[in-house]
């Protein structure tokens, strides 16, 4: 019987045993109250049904308690429970709240007379690791241990947080840590993203360059990098889709061919659409597109106009997030309609730090299972990086007005954009003061005279009082 006998299943809300086939790491769900749960996606692959065993492969989402955490994509795990029928908008069939915790070994039989789900030796799928899965583990696993000997008993929230800016994993952090990282928008530092890939493209990418090797080389050997990273953290199709974009702003950023990254950045997107139209409606992959335009279009002259006033390596370093930030704020808002004033200057203040806490990391990472002293001095070193973030995010989240009330709805995204707009503007009036005199001066000229003498400051006065009544009228319907 194929996946409609289980899909017809979950619809009459029968209670089955199940074979789930984990698709995505667990990751543990943030707030609220009781004991820790995890959220992952898997594949039903088997189940039993009132004596009836059905097969396919039907997509659902669990959400389950802390015993789940430790399951990797591809392993399988027996359970029992009633799926619940997930909306018509939303890529999975079903909601699980498994019944029991995962069972590895054997199969369970759901007894309908009991109501109760009992070891059985029917369908006893060997799941579990393969080889690449048990290396990837043991890596990780040293990795944190080399991690947590270092910085443990005198920086908790480094201990933390380092785990979470090179490999994703965050469960080590504190929850106060977590507030003041989400009050001040460095969250996504701890989420393998696009912006992480492009770091460790671009920094494998400027090292090679800087040894003279020939462009094609330094893309193959850098992109060879990346597929290891991607490998590390979990090849789970967020982080795949992150890799793309992050190849792509990599280009856009160091490549050289702005209308090639362009034309790459369009047919990549197509394709990811074509294979998944599900992530059109994906704001992981949403704002992974739209921080990997802000790199292309803006990031480059970002970069330019910052040297003006910063040392270059500091300025190519701070002119990622702002571009990404500046692109991604719009629909930011719109899962958490909250403005954080500090967002730009902490993710600027961090990210002097970024590369170095995930290239010297992932280093780190690599060596954590073969030498451990060289772990440790990586742990060691790109500590110091997450140390400093941590410090950012404390110091900067206790500041006055650090998370201010936004309104919700389209007027969110047309404020927000705005403001960055506003922000982008004002930077490139500072640098660009020659040509920001001209432009002033050539509009003041297309104005009469008599018109600016009297009624120049009263348009300012109503412009300035519409856009503050629309402010205040968005705010309160909000």
């Amino acid at each position: 019987m194929g996946s409609s006998q289980l899909e017809l299943a979950v619809t009459q809300g029968e209670e089955m045993a199940l074979t789930l086939e984990v698709a995505t790491p667990p990751r543990q769900l943030e707030g609220g109250n009781g004991p820790p749960r995890v959220l992952f996606d898997a594949f039903v692959v088997h189940a039993t049904v009132r004596g009836r065993m059905l097969s396919g492969r039907l997509p659902i989402r669990v959400m389950a308690g802390a015993a789940w955490a430790g399951l990797q994509p591809g392993e399988k795990a027996w359970t029992a429970g009633k799926i619940t029928v997930a909306e018509a908008s939303d890529r999975v069939v079903g909601i699980l709240h498994p019944g029991t915790d995962p069972v590895a070994g054997s199969a369970l039989h759901y007894n309908a007379e009991t109501s109760n789900a009992e070891p059985s030796r029917v369908g006893t799928d060997k799941g579990g690791e393969n080889g690449t899965q048990a290396v990837v583990r043991s890596m990780r696993k040293a990795w944190q241990g080399s991690v947590e000997a270092v910085w443990a008993s005198s920086s908790p929230d480094t201990a933390g947080l380092l785990p979470g800016m090179v490999m994703g994993e965050r469960s080590g952090m504190g929850s106060g840590l977590n507030d003041a990282m989400k009050t001040v928008g460095l969250t996504h530092l701890t989420a393998v993203s696009g912006a992480n890939c492009t770091l460790v493209l671009a920094s494998l990418m400027l090292v090679l360059r800087s040894l003279h090797a020939p462009r094609m080389v330094a893309f193959a050997v850098s992109g060879s990098g990346l597929v290891g990273f991607v490998v590390l953290v979990g090849p789970d199709p967020s982080v795949l889709r992150a890799a793309v974009m992050g190849a792509i702003g990599a280009m856009a950023m160091l490549g050289g061919r702005p209308k090639r990254t362009g034309a790459l950045l369009s047919v990549s997107v197509i394709v990811l659409l074509v294979a998944d139209p599900w992530l059109s409606v994906d704001y992981a992959f949403i704002l992974s597109v739209l921080a990997t335009v802000g790199l292309h279009l803006v990031g480059r002259r970002c970069a330019q106009w910052l040297s003006v006033l910063l040392p270059l390596w500091l300025a190519q370093a701070v002119a990622i997030p702002l571009a990404a930030q500046l692109f991604c704020a719009p629909v930011i808002v719109l899962l958490q309609a909250r403005l954080t004033p500090y967002a730009v200057a902490a993710n600027m203040a961090a990210a002097p730090v970024v590369a170095l806490v995930t290239t010297v990391g992932t280093l780190g990472l690599v060596a954590a299972s073969v030498l451990p002293p060289l772990a440790a001095l990586c742990a060691a070193v790109s500590g110091a990086g997450a140390w400093w973030v941590a410090v950012v995010a404390r110091w900067m989240s206790a500041l006055p007005a650090a998370s201010l009330p936004w309104p919700g709805g389209v007027q969110s995204v047309v404020l927000m954009a705005c403001l960055n707009v506003a922000l982008l503007g004002g930077l490139y009036a500072v640098v660009e003061r020659d040509r920001t005199a001209k432009a002033a001066a050539a509009v003041l000229e297309r104005i009469p005279a008599w018109w600016r003498v009297r009624f120049g400051f009263a348009a300012v006065a109503v412009l300035g009082a519409a856009v503050a009544g629309w402010w205040t009228t968005a705010f309160l319907s909000g």
